[in-house]
């Protein structure tokens, strides 16, 4: 990521008390977005994590059932004949009083042992319990908190599950005491920025003249928002403790009576105590469950058996065993849970606050656009156009990192069903592509955006409603609509707005605004879904758009005119082979790999890996980070040496390549992928807009059509091969159709590269 730095005029006057006003007020903003964010993060941990102490804790009693069920089933007992297991039920809820409800019941949902509220469970809490492969659980606000696991045999057949049912009044009271308590802090916090911040725009005015002041003033909010973000994470540590603390030690206790009772089993059984064997290894094995427990320890007359993590040591909670006198297991809890918690957010953390200094930074350049000091060419004039564009842009691209998943959660089926809402969406966004370019001269660029906003924003609200698959897919094409004809429109504006000499540059300007947008989108709208789901994100991105169209029609640049003549016809430039021929060699073939391998397949296969929507996030933050650093890279060749066709060429072989290391499977295929498309889509994307822009507007809408029609296949290409190999044969199979393709560009035409 390149933020364009201006170095000011030697006699430019100073800017006026309302310019300094209004960049103060940005960055107040963009800190409280920043850390706003940073708070419902940390109250989400936060509540996540007592949650999830419960959960475990239930789960210990779950484990009991699954102990019993399993030796019914050696037996040969069925879940319905397993009567022990209705037996233990009065016991288990004794034993923690904040379980209400146990239900115990087969795949069909018939439930064959209960205690509390006989009531079945909703048909999806059921079928997520059942599909689950481990303890489940699932705690959504103003509902009880669920608990269990699957009941296999000793085959590994699923036999049933069993459902707690837990309605902690101290868990809702240690929750909102978390949740006021940060809040508190955030304000806090607030108050000591505003204060900071007169004294701080002072000194980044005064200071360092020689520094450009956009660069001083990105230096202050990097400053602030470190500051800010520390001093907010060191209050949250000691709340956080104290919030945790009785958790733990009731999960300690819960823990220490399971492994007791289990013992003291094998000593009803008549085994002496000193001659119990094994029993390193059982207690090895409960503790890799449990990671917020530090060690456990069995200690009787003449015999000390532990397993232990390394680490700093928490409360201890000793356990007496019934039928040994003298002897107990003491459970030690970890002493560093919650420092091991906050580290865990911190890569969450750092992405929130390079999205707010990207915001900032996009914002201040709007701000300053036109002033004196913006550099003295036509390039200046575009500060609010790329800000609007850059909005627009984020909105859509903050669905990236979950959308597979969630479409996956709605389709009647996986493989092609998954991808067909992606590539309707492409469908929908390469036939408005090619639809508004000729709107873009007929209606003139600012009106044909304000549509596209506005269709784009009523695309998001309606996939917020979550009306089901087939509405979901009419919601994205309204979306890929909205979204093609904002980014035609600005992009028609872009290359009327600038010199003949400086369209390169300026083309990269606006793909650099989808570039920042790209990383701010992919990584954030990863975390939101993650943490608070689809619908946050949908309403979320509406915002954005609502936001885009606003700047958009406030912006005081002149405004184009809706042009008299028809735009120039798309035939006579479809004719020519150096413009159709890079397109199905090289653009079609590199969209085909971003949409089919990254934004299709990456999704989904992390999410077979293990990983969630914030990894995913992090992974689309890897290309567009690299396809960002790249981009002036390949501009820059372009413009210097009219490196056009061999950086295309370059840059689809890299693709390429990168695709066959799927051959190897894994996580590092995956990475290996990632980081090839990023490099060879940055070395090429604004080489290939100059090499085919050279025959004007009209090439350039078969461009954009050429690349969604690449898009449209790829999801549906993925999802086809998807069913029939891995990830990595997926993979591997897009990477020789790229190669395949570029090979036929770069043998079609000896041709040597011109200067545009």
């Amino acid at each position: 990521m390149s933020f364009p730095v201006s170095p000011p005029a030697p006699s430019a006057p100073p800017l006026s008390p309302a310019r300094w006003l209004r960049i103060g007020l940005l960055l107040f903003a963009a800190l409280t977005l920043a850390l706003g964010l940073q708070a419902l993060l940390l109250v989400h941990k936060e509540g996540e994590l007592l949650s999830a102490l419960t959960a475990s804790r239930i789960g210990i009693a779950a484990d009991e059932v699954e102990a019993t069920f399993r030796r019914g089933a050696a037996n040969g007992l069925t879940l319905a004949e397993s009567r022990g297991i209705g037996r233990m039920l009065p016991r288990l809820a004794a034993n923690d009083l904040d379980i209400t409800a146990i239900q115990i019941f087969d795949p069909h949902g018939r439930v064959h042992f209960a205690l509390g509220s006989p009531t079945p469970p909703e048909a999806a809490t059921l079928a997520a319990l059942l599909r689950s492969a481990g303890p489940w659980r699932r705690c959504d606000v103003g509902h009880p908190l669920y608990a269990g696991q699957p009941l296999r045999d000793e085959q590994g057949q699923l036999a049933g599950a069993v459902l707690f049912t837990v309605q902690s009044d101290a868990l809702e009271t240690r929750r909102l005491a978390a949740r006021n308590a940060t809040f508190e802090r955030l304000g806090l916090t607030l108050i000591g920025v505003a204060l900071a911040l007169p004294p701080l725009l002072a000194a980044a005015a005064h200071l360092g003249r020689g520094v450009a002041l956009r660069l001083r003033l990105l230096a202050a909010a990097l400053v602030l928002a470190c500051v800010s973000s520390l001093t907010l994470s060191l209050q949250a540590l000691p709340g956080f403790s104290e919030q945790l603390a009785p958790a733990l030690d009731a999960k300690a206790l819960a823990l220490g009576r399971f492994v007791a009772g289990r013992i003291d089993g094998a000593l009803a059984l008549g085994i002496p105590f000193e001659h119990l064997a094994g029993v390193e290894d059982y207690l090895g094995e409960i503790l890799a469950r449990h990671p917020e427990i530090l060690s456990l320890h069995l200690d009787g007359a003449g015999r000390s058996l532990s397993a232990r993590h390394p680490g700093p040591p928490g409360n201890a909670v000793d356990t007496p065993l019934a039928r040994q006198p003298g002897a107990h297991v003491r459970v030690v809890t970890a002493g560093d849970v919650v420092a091991r918690e906050l580290r865990s957010l911190a890569l969450d953390l750092a992405i929130v606050f390079i999205v707010a200094v990207v915001l900032f930074n996009e914002t201040l350049g709007a701000i300053l656009a036109r002033d004196e000091l913006a550099p003295a060419s036509s390039r200046a004039r575009l500060g609010r156009a790329r800000l609007a564009v850059f909005l627009l842009i984020l909105s859509e691209e903050l669905t990236r990192a979950f959308l597979p998943l969630h479409i996956a959660s709605l389709a009647p089926t996986g493989g092609a069903a998954v991808g067909l809402p992606i590539s309707a969406y492409m469908l929908s966004f390469a036939l408005f592509t090619l639809l508004a370019g000729s709107w873009a001269g007929r209606f003139g660029v600012s009106r044909l955006f304000a549509a596209g906003a506005a269709l784009s924003v009523g695309g998001f609200l309606w996939a917020m409603a979550g009306t089901g698959y087939a509405a979901f897919i009419a919601a994205r094409c309204t979306c890929a609509a909205g979204y093609a004809m904002g980014t035609m429109a600005m992009q028609q504006h872009f290359l009327g707005a600038t010199a003949p000499g400086e369209r390169t540059r300026a083309l990269a300007l606006y793909v650099g605004a989808l570039q920042t947008a790209a990383i701010c989108g992919s990584a954030i709208g990863g975390l939101l879904a993650e943490r608070f789901g689809a619908s946050t994100v949908f309403a979320g991105a509406a915002a954005l758009g609502l936001l885009a169209l606003a700047i958009q029609r406030f912006d005081d640049n002149p405004r184009s005119p809706a042009a008299t003549l028809p735009a120039a016809p798309l035939r006579p430039v479809l004719a020519r082979p150096r413009v159709w021929m890079p397109i199905l060699g090289a653009a079609l073939p590199a969209k085909l790999a971003l949409a089919g391998f990254l934004f299709y397949l990456v999704p989904i296969a992390l999410h077979a890996e293990g990983y969630g929507s914030s990894a995913t996030g992090r992974a689309l933050l890897l290309y567009f980070l690299l396809a960002a650093a790249t981009n002036p890279v390949g501009a820059w060749l372009s413009d210097r040496f009219g490196w056009n066709r061999r950086l295309v060429i370059g840059g689809g072989l890299l693709i390429g390549a990168g695709g066959l290391a799927g051959l190897m499977g894994g996580p590092g295929a995956l990475a290996v992928g990632i980081i090839t498309l990023g490099i060879g889509t940055g070395l090429s994307a604004a080489p290939l807009q100059s090499m085919i822009g050279r025959d004007g507007p009209p090439a350039l809408v078969l461009l954009r059509t050429g690349e969604r029609l690449g898009a449209v296949a790829g999801p549906l290409f993925a999802g086809s091969l998807f069913g029939m190999l891995a990830y990595g044969g997926t993979m591997a199979a897009i990477g020789a159709v790229v190669l395949t393709a570029i090979l036929v560009l770069a043998l079609s035409s000896n041709r040597k590269d011109s200067a545009p």
